[in-house]
C-alpha cells in the first residue's frame, strides 16, 4: 500500500508476453508534485510499463496503486477516470477535427449531461458544451497553441501535435500525468517550450511521469529518475547520480551517448 507521500506506487510488477519477460519485478514510488523520470536503452520496457500503469495491458503479476487505490483490472476508462492521463510515443490525434475538438474529445469523461440530452440539443447540453469549449481553448493557451484552435490537427506541424497530445491529456484534468517520449522528433526551440511546459504543469501541482530519450531535457527537468535494461530496474536517485552509475553507463554504450549535464 502506498505511503501518504506517494502518488503512485509500482510494486514489483511484471510482464511476459509469449513467456518472454519485457518487465521484471520493477518497483518505484512517485510523490505528489514531482517530476520523475524513465530511462533506458530501447526495448528496456519504458512503454510496457506505460502500458501497465494506464490498463491498456494487464499485468502478468505485480501491483500498481494510485492514491491508495489497486488499479489492477481497470480499464483505461476507469484509470483516467481516477485521475490519470497519458500520451503516446506515436502521435495519435485526429487529423480529421480541429485543434480546439482534438481538446474537448479529451473532456469526455467530465461531461455531466446525457446522450438523450446532447441529442435533443437541451439546454443542459447546449450550457455544457460551451464550458468544454471554454475550457478546451484555455487548455490550448497554456500550451501555446489558441492561435491554431480552428486549424486542422493535420495541419499541425509534427512538434506541435505532440504538444496538442499534451492538451487533450490535460482536459481530462489529471493529477499525474504519463508523458511517452514527448521529446521525440522535436526542434531545439520546441524541445525548450516543452521543457517550459512541464514546469508550469508541476507548478500547477500536476505531477509528471516521463519516458524520454532527450537526456538533456531530462536531466535538466527530472527531480527523480530510474533507469532500466532489459525490463530491469538497474538504477534509480536523482538525475546526478544515476548518471554516474557504472550500470547506467555501460547499459548506453553502444546504443545511444549518455551524456552527462
Amino acid at each position: 500500500m502506498s505511503k501518504p507521500t506517494d502518488l503512485l506506487q509500482v510494486s514489483k510488477l511484471c510482464k511476459e508476453f509469449g513467456g518472454v519477460a519485457a518487465l521484471h519485478n520493477v518497483s518505484f514510488e512517485v510523490m505528489r508534485g514531482e517530476v520523475f523520470a524513465i530511462i533506458g536503452p530501447n526495448g528496456a520496457g519504458k512503454t510496457t510499463l506505460f502500458n501497465l500503469i494506464s490498463g491498456a495491458l494487464p499485468a502478468t503479476a505485480g501491483d500498481v496503486y494510485f492514491k491508495g487505490r489497486r488499479l489492477n483490472h481497470l480499464s483505461p476508462d476507469q484509470i483516467a477516470a481516477q485521475g490519470i492521463a497519458r500520451t503516446f510515443q506515436t502521435v495519435q490525434t485526429f487529423g480529421q477535427l480541429t485543434v480546439l475538438e482534438n481538446v474537448m474529445v479529451g473532456r469526455h469523461l467530465k461531461l455531466n449531461y446525457s446522450l438523450w440530452h446532447a441529442a435533443l440539443r437541451l439546454p443542459r447540453a447546449r450550457a455544457e458544451e460551451q464550458r468544454v469549449r471554454a475550457d478546451a481553448l484555455a487548455y490550448l493557451e497554456m500550451v501555446g497553441l489558441s492561435e491554431r484552435a480552428n486549424d486542422s490537427a493535420a495541419a499541425l506541424s509534427f512538434g506541435q501535435q505532440r504538444i496538442l497530445e499534451v492538451a487533450r491529456a490535460l482536459a481530462v484534468e489529471p493529477e499525474l500525468i504519463l508523458l511517452d517520449e514527448p521529446g521525440a522528433g522535436l526542434t531545439r526551440s520546441e524541445v525548450a517550450e516543452l521543457d517550459r511546459l512541464i514546469q508550469q504543469l508541476r507548478e500547477r501541482g500536476i505531477t509528471i511521469l516521463l519516458v524520454e530519450h532527450n537526456m538533456e531535457l531530462v536531466m535538466g527537468i527530472a527531480d527523480r529518475v530510474i533507469v532500466l535494461d532489459y525490463g530491469r530496474k538497474i538504477a534509480e536517485g536523482t538525475p546526478l547520480q544515476v548518471q554516474h552509475n557504472e550500470q547506467v553507463i555501460a547499459a548506453y554504450l553502444g546504443e545511444e551517448k549518455f551524456t552527462a549535464v
